[in-house]
């Protein structure tokens, strides 16, 4: 190889990375000190994937399954590698070289310049799309809140545009083989959603090509080209197959895939549903129409969901011409006044390559600005989510999988490529062809003048939000009504004492709410305000922009020298772009200072990012009764610990990183040993925590399997304590009063297995969910309206999450009836109301001896019919025909005796055929039942537990989990890396004799 003529052909590329290494090293400053990233989602999978990591390290197995979340589910989306996959293996080892967010911005840039490129464009004018695409606000924004996959996705996505390009336009082998490396390493990323929004851009682009195939009459040179890149993206599908396939057979089971409920928990036709996700769920993210103005001004609503103290905002509404006493107020309010519930940014692109893009739709003549266009309004529109529902109803309902991704935000990465690969196409033809665009001078200035003039007409005319959103406008709007609520509802002795108030004067009651509200308008006023202020200034700085660009094209068309004025034109637009979008950024992952000066607001030592989860005293508590009850164990948790002291002297780790890592060993060593639950009420089903220490029925992810979420919809979001003891959940942690979490034994749950003795068969998964609480008969008994889900009713049978309301005769407003899930069957109570007005529910028999008639009865109610899952089974008709009958005796014992992830081991003796019931979650696929070494099938009970018919006697019970696909995939994707690193050998070797067949034509 020809190392010096490599340098000399290069050189400009290689001195525009070395320049990106240098600019990342100082934006990336904390990292090369020994910082990491506070990731909230990367500290939530550390939760989730403890467990499965730390067996695959003692083990030296794939486990497959993880018991800490959510009661069990597969580790596909969780924690599972695939070592078949070379590609993926690859980039692994490159993110050893280049870590973190320094790694995944230095791959977004050098995607970028390859993209740059393949398309033969002018080396800097690739630097500055590599700088506008890889410090788009929105890239850092998602590796700050931890969704790593999701920036390496995005990183890729030039480079594949790139050489599809190439493949159509300049060489068809290498176009091909490198779209075929490229998508394998997209694919590796795992993140499916980003690949697949950009298969929109490839689509659009494809029919682009089709029809200028039909103009030039190649359309055999298309089609070749065409299944080249089907071919090529199989084979990259091939090599990630394991990942991609066995993903799509859990979705089907998760929220991801369909539902068999059909009903919402209030008993109503569930709404919003589709073939996958519920529309709510699709659409929970969705940008604000008047937000897309982010992409060319990055604060003109706001920034990230916190209060303005703790803002990048503070210090201008500080200095500002506001009072002292304004100031205060807007300091207590929040930056962000946009439609999604929360964000912890905007998505900003920047205004100079949006002006850029801008006039390549007017000049530039490569007609794939259409298809990029067309592509990048599609995806604006549909980030509007809920705010465009006709458009987003479509896509739902007749694209496919599009129902199967929620938060449509996400999309706008697409727009994060194609602005400015436009921004960039239109640049380089501007300097290519300088003569054609001076004769066209004074509509270039047009063209150039009327952005100015539209940002300038946006910044006058505002967005028509009042600085505020719709959610707390209404709540405003609703603070009267409130506060009176409040005020009528204060005890009247202490009313009159703490706020000398009579609150039988109406006058004087209305007269202290309205000092209350005016009081709350006027600091709600200042902090719209000071989002004014806000506004104002990101539109200023947008213009300003836009002006110094402005300049710098008039320079170019007016000035003489050709070379001068190329020159004077790329040098000043990458350097305002730098200065455009890299301070956004910086906003949101650079070294920022945290409010109170002490560190930094964005990182922390990277040895508490790599262990990030302390145990608390409610952990300790359950360690600690867990080893009274079996002092056995003590010897296990002492052998945890000492491979956690090992393991921490090997990272060198001390302080509080040290202490996580031996924590996380002695807890795994408990976890490994014993096999129950815990529920933490402080984060439940949002927060990974106790996954990360114990064997937990919350946890956090984004695809649950459906029927542990909808258990959660229906009946543990209500405390159905019974549901809990079925759940085998023996300890609760919550927050005491001392603002420490504690530990609660619960002495009712069901422990492991259990035999029981009837079974109630129902013939749907509506019927059998809401079988698993109780069935109330309610009456109204007094003289009031009785609503059910907003219909007065007389009588009516409810479950418990319908919406129950009184209206008692002279109020306005409603009273919420209060039901009791922990009656007994066939328990009578009566919701009643005291003379002043306080609602309780009592027992029947306690209202018949009130003789002093102290209470009005409002609804009673009676328990028809109540879970017992110690002695009953609930399955449906399709499971129980399975049964030999329908009634056992329950006679017998079961008890676990071994467990690990994957497979689990009882021993059981019965008394004739009986029906065990075991506390693990069903799954459909990959769990076997073994009962004495007969495969025996797993029956589903009770909504999401398993079930076995056992006969007489001894019997040894074994489940087992094993996906077979994943050895084939495997082999599957090994082959595949083999095929596609064997093509780009061949595609090296072909060019290499091709080119010596023309130097030796030549001589």
């Amino acid at each position: 190889m020809d190392i010096k003529g490599f340098f000399q052909k290069n050189w400009t590329y290689l001195t525009i990375i070395a320049i990106g290494l240098v600019v990342l090293a100082v934006f990336f400053k904390p990292q090369l000190e020994g910082y990491g990233v506070k990731q909230h989602d990367i500290k939530e999978w550390r939760g989730m994937s403890n467990e499965t990591d730390m067996y695959r390290d003692e083990s030296g197995k794939e486990p497959m399954w993880s018991s800490s979340v959510f009661g069990g589910m597969p580790t596909e989306q969780i924690s599972m590698r695939y070592p078949g996959n070379w590609f993926k293996t690859i980039l692994d080892n490159c993110f050893k070289v280049f870590p973190g967010p320094y790694g995944l911005i230095f791959l977004h840039f050098l995607s970028f310049l390859l993209f740059a490129r393949l398309l033969k464009l002018n080396p800097w004018v690739g630097l500055l799309g590599a700088i506008a695409f890889s410090f788009a606000s929105y890239e850092l924004i998602v590796i700050q809140a931890g969704h790593a996959t999701k920036s390496a996705a995005a990183a890729f996505l030039p480079a594949i545009l790139g050489a599809f390009i190439y493949a159509f336009r300049t060489n068809r082998i290498w176009g091909i083989v490198l779209s075929g490396i490229f998508m394998s390493f997209e694919l590796a990323m795992n993140h499916v959603q980003v690949t697949y929004y950009f298969f929109f851009v490839l689509l659009f682009i494809g029919i682009y090509f089709f029809i200028e195939a039909i103009q030039k009459k190649e359309l055999k040179k298309f089609g070749i080209t065409s299944l080249g890149i089907i071919g090529i993206f199989i084979l990259s599908f091939v090599i990630n197959s394991g990942n991609l396939l066995l993903t799509n057979d859990y979705g089907k089971n998760s929220i991801r895939g369909g539902n068999d409920v059909t009903i919402s928990a209030n008993g109503l036709p569930a709404k919003n549903q589709s073939a996958g996700l519920d529309r709510d769920y699709i659409t929970q993210w969705s940008y604000g129409v008047g937000e897309t103005f982010t992409l060319l001004s990055p604060y003109v609503k706001g920034g990230a969901s916190e209060q303005l103290a703790n803002s990048p905002f503070a210090q201008k509404i500080e200095n500002s011409d506001l009072s002292q006493d304004e100031i205060n107020n807007a300091l207590k309010g929040y930056s962000y006044w946009g439609t999604q519930p929360i964000t912890s940014g905007p998505v900003y692109i920047g205004v100079i390559v949006c002006m850029l893009a801008f006039l390549g739709l007017f000049f530039l003549k490569d007609k794939i600005k259409w298809a990029l266009f067309a592509v990048t309004i599609l995806a604006i529109m549909l980030s509007w989510g809920k705010n465009f529902m006709g458009l987003t109803n479509f896509f739902i309902d007749h694209i496919p999988a599009y129902n199967k991704f929620r938060a449509v935000t996400i999309i706008l990465v697409i727009a994060e490529l194609t602005i400015p690969v436009m921004g960039v196409l239109f640049l380089n033809e501007l300097i290519k062809q300088r003569a054609a665009i001076i004769a066209q001078r004074q509509k270039f200035l047009i063209v150039l003048g009327s952005f100015v003039v539209f940002l300038i007409v946006v910044k006058i005319a505002g967005l028509g939000d009042g600085y505020s959103n719709p959610a707390e406008s209404k709540q405003y709007a609703g603070l009267t009504e409130v506060y009176t609520k409040q005020v009528m509802e204060m005890d009247p002795q202490m009313a009159a004492q703490q706020y000398q108030l009579d609150l039988t004067n109406p006058q004087q009651v209305q007269q202290f709410v309205a000092t209350q509200v005016d009081g709350q308008m006027k600091s709600y006023a200042d902090v719209k305000t000071a989002r004014k202020v806000i506004f104002h200034s990101s539109m200023n700085r947008s213009i300003l922009f836009a002006i110094f660009a402005g300049g710098l094209f008039v320079v170019f068309l007016f000035s003489k020298n050709e070379k001068t004025a190329n020159s004077i034109l790329i040098a000043g637009l990458v350097i305002l772009t730098f200065a455009d979008v890299v301070p956004v950024a910086y906003n949101y992952l650079g070294a920022v200072d945290n409010i109170s000066g002490n560190g930094y607001k964005y990182w922390e030592e990277s040895e508490l990012t790599t262990y990030p989860v302390y145990s608390t005293k409610g952990d300790e508590e359950i360690m600690a009764s867990e080893i009274r009850q079996n002092p056995s164990l003590a010897s296990v948790v002492s052998n945890g610990e000492a491979k956690g002291k090992q393991k921490a002297e090997e990272l060198g780790y001390d302080g509080a990183a040290r202490a996580n890592v031996i924590n996380s060993y002695r807890f795994h060593a408990l976890k490994m040993a014993t096999n129950y639950r815990v529920l933490d009420f402080s984060g439940a089903f949002s927060d990974s925590r106790a996954s990360y220490f114990h064997k937990s029925l919350g946890g956090y992810h984004g695809a649950k399997l459906r029927n542990i979420n909808n258990l959660i919809e229906f009946q543990i979001s209500k405390t159905n304590n019974r549901v809990l003891d079925m759940l085998n959940v023996k300890y609760f942690l919550q927050t005491s009063q001392s603002g420490l979490d504690t530990a609660i034994y619960n002495p009712t749950a069901l422990g492991n297995a259990w035999l029981v003795k009837d079974v109630k068969v129902l013939t749907t998964a509506n019927d059998e969910i809401r079988a698993l609480g109780n069935k109330f008969k309610i009456e109204n008994k007094g003289a009031g309206i009785l609503l059910v889900n907003q219909s007065a009713v007389k009588q009516a049978e409810v479950y418990g999450g319908e919406s129950l309301q009184y209206l008692v005769p002279g109020r306005k407003d409603t009273i919420p009836v209060q039901l009791a899930s922990g009656l007994p069957e066939g328990q009578e109570a009566m919701f009643v109301m005291d003379v002043r007005g306080n609602t309780n529910l009592v027992p029947l028999m306690t209202l018949e001896v009130d003789t002093a008639k102290s209470f009005t009865s409002l609804v009673q109610l009676k328990v028809v019919s109540s879970f017992k899952p110690s002695s009953e089974a609930v399955m449906l008709s399709d499971f129980a025909n399975k049964l030999s009958k329908k009634k056992f005796s329950a006679e017998g014992t079961i008890k676990l005796t071994s467990s690990v992830p994957n497979k689990l081991t009882y021993q059981a003796t019965v008394k004739g055929n009986q029906l065990a019931v075991f506390s693990e979650i069903y799954y459909p696929i990959g769990w076997k039942a073994f009962v004495n070494g007969k495969e025996t099938d797993i029956l589903k009970v009770d909504y999401l537990l398993r079930g076995l018919e056992l006969k007489d006697g001894d019997n040894k019970i074994e489940f087992v989990y094993d996906l077979p696909k994943y050895g084939t995939y495997t082999i599957y994707a090994r082959m595949g890396s083999i095929l596609l690193i064997g093509l780009f050998g061949f595609s090296i070797y072909y060019s290499w004799k091709r080119r010596k067949k023309i130097e030796v034509a030549k001589k």
